[in-house]
């Protein structure tokens, strides 16, 4: 199967949106290491928004391979 514009934007919008996930995260647990609670709760709101566009665009990529079958095969690298 090839991939197609659909299937390459989706996944480099989930790939963002993970990496922004592991910044937030990442900064979050520093703050509270830090003992600057206010300032990983004030954080937290930004993770909890940045998890469900994650688990949105997941779930779009997985709805878009399921019909369109289109997605990288294992073996193609």
């Amino acid at each position: 199967m090839t991939r197609c514009a659909d299937y390459d934007r989706l996944s480099s919008q989930v790939a963002q949106t993970l990496a922004k996930l592991s910044q937030l995260t990442t900064q979050q647990a520093d703050l509270l290491l830090r003992g600057d609670f206010a300032g990983c709760k004030m954080l937290d709101r930004e993770v909890e928004l940045t998890l469900g566009e994650k688990e949105r665009g997941i779930g779009a990529l997985g709805q878009h391979m399921t019909e369109h079958k289109c997605h990288k095969q294992a073996d193609e690298d």
